[in-house]
């Protein structure tokens, strides 16, 4: 180990070393193995991060230096794509025990990211409670909250005084995580209100739940996408929302964490998306997968340049008259593109945040038009400026007029991509940069020719 390195006594050191220089982190490790376990013991978020940084054949040897309590709590803090990963090198009986006590969502999230390979090599390791829980899961629609939710909730029955709730909460807190609410169910099981433990502490613990609940709250459906119990718990201020089945008993919770996941995780995708990567690509992901998911788009965008250059071609002789033309062509088409391109920003964040509705459809177009013919003015006329400055007189005019319309237009078709898209059923996010590109390049070029 390099002696100017100081030798980490925490998790966030010893992430910042495996971040740095992780072959001398490892090597530190591995004469430490005492320290290490006390680090994982205390810090698991750190030492997940940690063990991302090696080789997996590495991670798992400090795996399997870990008591299995300690190896869940990493699990459940690591990639999925990481814990795929090592697994691969961790004896099978140490991947069925730590699975087994892992949360069921966090599997899930594992399995969602396996290949089918992958997936049965895992399958074959658990116990057949394991799976039946995995199956289960999984039988939900993909993205849905079903999938996502947690199945531990803190609940007690009707007509329970406040004492009395106290009491029955007292035994629920080993086998419930996230204390977050109390949910009040009838005898079977069908959810009827709920209280938050600040309003349990401070009644009158001779006071009914019944009286300090709220009746009806809101819930979630376990099919409905997973965006929307995000959006319920944004739009109202919730700590967790609670998940029942079509006959409205209660079978889970999702929580403000799991809605942030989401959030960071949509607005990943969709710049993903508008730009023709694939939604779940990231830079872990397996590199036959990432051809699979990008190269259809960059086919596409192939026959959309053969598209623009067809166009191009047809003013041959007048680019041959004078090849000034072709230096010029590409300001048009960039500036318009830009352009564009920050009113797509703009529209994609607006549907992701819900906050485009069908009556306000064509005032988000308009407006963008209006920032646009504005926009295109002032640099019109500022290209105009430059190119008789520079002696270019003779193309300012059409130059600044094509600058000018481009603008227009990029502003136009980049409000009204995502919105199309919406309306058609597809994600608004959609390789929208890409057809955007294709607007801006067609009316750029044929413009200013």
């Amino acid at each position: 180990m390099n002696s100017e390195i100081i030798e980490p006594t925490n998790g966030g050191e010893l992430r910042e070393l495996a971040r740095k220089s992780p072959e001398d982190a490892l090597v530190f490790l591995k004469k430490n193995l005492s320290i290490w376990n006390e680090i994982a013991l205390a810090d698991p978020f750190d030492s997940a991060d940690t063990l991302e940084e090696f080789e997996p054949s590495d991670a798992s040897h400090l795996i399997e230096d870990l008591t299995i309590d300690v190896s869940i709590k990493i699990f459940e803090s690591l990639r999925p794509r990481a814990i795929i990963e090592i697994v691969e090198n961790l004896k099978e009986t140490t991947v069925e025990k730590i699975f087994r006590e892992m949360d069921t969502e966090d599997v899930v999230d594992v399995f969602e990211r396996s290949t089918v390979d992958e997936a049965e090599d895992l399958l074959d390791i658990l116990d057949k409670s394991t799976k039946l829980d995995i199956n289960r899961r999984l039988a939900y629609p993909k993205d849905s909250v079903g999938r996502l939710m947690s199945e531990e909730v803190a609940k007690i029955s009707i007509g329970l005084t406040i004492k009395e709730a106290l009491v029955e909460l007292k035994s629920l807190h080993e086998n419930v995580e996230d204390l977050l609410y109390v949910y009040s169910v009838d005898d079977e099981n069908r959810l009827s209100g709920v209280v938050s433990f600040r309003e349990i502490v401070f009644a009158d613990e001779d006071e009914t739940i019944d009286n300090v609940m709220i009746q009806n709250p809101i819930f979630i459906n376990p099919s409905l996408d997973q965006e929307e119990a995000a959006r319920l718990i944004k739009q109202y201020e919730l700590l967790a929302l609670p998940v029942v089945d079509k006959n409205n008993k209660l079978i889970g919770q999702t929580t403000v964490s799991s809605a942030l996941d989401i959030i960071e995780s949509e607005i990943g995708e969709d710049f993903s998306q508008s730009f023709g990567a694939g939604a779940e690509e990231t830079i872990f992901t397996p590199l036959q997968k990432s051809i699979q998911l990008r190269l259809p788009w960059i086919a596409v965008n192939l026959l959309l340049a053969f598209t623009v250059s067809v166009l191009i071609s047809q003013f041959e002789e007048a680019i041959a008259r004078d090849a000034l033309l072709a230096a010029l062509m590409p300001v048009v088409a960039l500036v318009g593109g830009n352009s564009g391109a920050q009113s797509l920003a703009i529209v994609i964040r607006a549907l992701a945040r819900n906050d485009v509705s069908d009556a306000r459809v064509a005032e988000v177009i308009g407006k963008q038009s209006l920032i646009g013919s504005i926009n295109g003015l002032i640099i019109g006329i500022v290209s105009f400026a430059i190119l008789n400055i520079v002696g270019l007189s003779a193309y300012a005019l059409s130059l600044s007029i094509a600058v000018f319309g481009n603008i227009l237009i990029g502003n136009l078709f980049g409000a009204s991509i995502p919105l199309i898209l919406k309306k058609l059923k597809f994600d608004p996010a959609l390789a929208s940069n890409i057809f955007l590109t294709l607007v801006t390049d067609i009316v750029g070029f044929a413009g200013f020719l």
